[in-house]
């Protein structure tokens, strides 16, 4: 098949950046063309295994014509970027037509057999309405969701494409469920294909954790409130009387990461903050780690939680539905939920009670850090997850909308 992959970002970076690595890796060895169309920033160049620079086509941002930063899906993203619920209606209509003449000249150059696009939002809808006769199909990642609750004047139009979808590909039954009320789209049209993880990056092969203290706790991810990271730190500065180090990997923008960076400062030497890192020295930073943290507000599938376990490290994060899952699946005593705070708004991510957020943090925490063995059980089965589990259900939704195509 030739395959149009769209993404509105930057194709690194974030979960959907990797998730669609992962589609274009495995459709490369299946035997598929694949071709792209994508986010950069200014005159950077996209080199990406499964696909070739001349079957990419982007979007630039922070150019001469189109002087704007790129449009995160999440408010806070780990490179420069503006919101969508802060656009006025002339940036609206000019981040369309950019994207709209893309779609369009695309289709007519490569003629796909199918489109994979991602996120339910702007850009996806556009897909949908410019397609002609060509199938599509798009990836819920979570993040537009938010983005529907964030910025109710688009609704309309992001609806009205995204019902023109042959399927949707859900992460979790609970996304589904909110895909269905919330778009008002039949249940039939929506498949549960999960996210995975890199098995033979992520394991326990190389695992040279020490069994001794101090435990090493990592959290990895964005630098901002959405993932919980400023309670994190206030719960670990309520146990500075135990012996840990934390490994804090992630970047952000703004005032929110200086926060998360401030709060850092006061654990002192107890704390080492990387930055963004890439998957390999992540792999190696977890195989070295007891612990992983994730004190997220809201999440679809979380693939770094997969990636933790994948190394060995015991794993505690919010009692979220994509974390649920993957603790009823795995039925994993490694992976410990802490209650999920109730969000009071959204756009600043308010949360009810930040301090009781912080005591169950805090008391969750507790037993890992005053434990005298460090010793983690090993032998999560964690195949539903493997990548090459999750691409085979997504093929098998593009063989069923290209029937000809595939047997030709």
């Amino acid at each position: 098949m030739r395959i149009l992959h769209i993404i509105s970002q930057r194709p690194d970076s974030t979960g959907s950046g990797i998730y669609l690595q992962q589609l274009l890796k495995q459709a490369h060895r299946s035997g598929h063309l694949n071709y792209l169309i994508c986010a950069v920033d200014g005159r950077e160049e996209i080199d990406l295994e499964g696909i070739t620079a001349d079957r990419i086509s982007t979007v630039r941002f922070n150019t001469g014509s189109n002087p704007g930063a790129i449009v995160g899906m999440s408010d806070v993203m780990p490179y420069p970027s503006r919101m969508f619920r802060n656009l006025r209606t002339e940036e609206i209509s000019h981040y369309q037509r950019l994207f709209r003449r893309t779609i369009d000249n695309s289709i007519k150059r490569w003629q796909p057999d199918l489109i994979h696009s991602h996120h339910l939002w702007l850009v996806s809808s556009l897909a949908a309405q410019v397609k002609a006769d060509v199938p599509i199909v798009c990836n819920c990642h979570g993040s537009d969701l938010r983005q529907y609750q964030q910025c109710p004047h688009l609704g309309d139009e992001v609806v009205a494409g995204c019902r023109q979808f042959d399927r949707i590909l859900a992460l979790t039954q609970d996304q589904k469920n909110q895909i269905t009320r919330d778009y008002d789209i039949q249940p039939d049209r929506i498949a549960v294909v999960g996210a995975g993880y890199d098995e033979q990056l992520f394991s326990e092969v190389n695992r040279a954790v020490r069994t001794q203290t101090p435990t090493t706790i990592i959290y990895a991810g964005k630098l901002s409130r959405a993932k919980g990271v400023v309670w994190l730190l206030r719960a670990l500065q309520n146990l500075g009387h135990y012996s840990y180090h934390l490994h804090l990997v992630g970047s952000g923008q703004g005032n929110e990461s200086e926060q998360c960076l401030e709060a850092a400062e006061k654990l002192g030497d107890r704390i080492t903050h990387h930055g963004p890192l890439s998957q390999q020295r992540l792999a190696a930073l977890l195989q070295a780690s007891h612990l992983f943290v994730l004190p997220s507000l809201s999440e679809g599938l979380p693939l770094v939680v997969l990636e933790a376990l994948g190394c060995g490290c015991q794993v505690i994060a919010t009692d979220l539905p994509g974390c649920r899952e993957v603790a009823e699946r795995t039925g994993s005593n490694h992976l410990v939920l802490v209650p999920t705070p109730a969000i009071v708004d959204t756009n600043t991510t308010e949360i009810d009670n930040e301090d009781r957020f912080v005591s169950h943090l805090t008391d969750t925490l507790r037993p890992f850090l005053s434990s005298k063995s460090k010793t983690v059980e090993r032998g999560v089965d964690l195949t539903h997850f493997r990548w090459a589990s999750v691409y085979l259900r997504v093929e098998q939704i593009w063989r069923e909308l290209t029937p000809s195509t595939c047997h030709r």
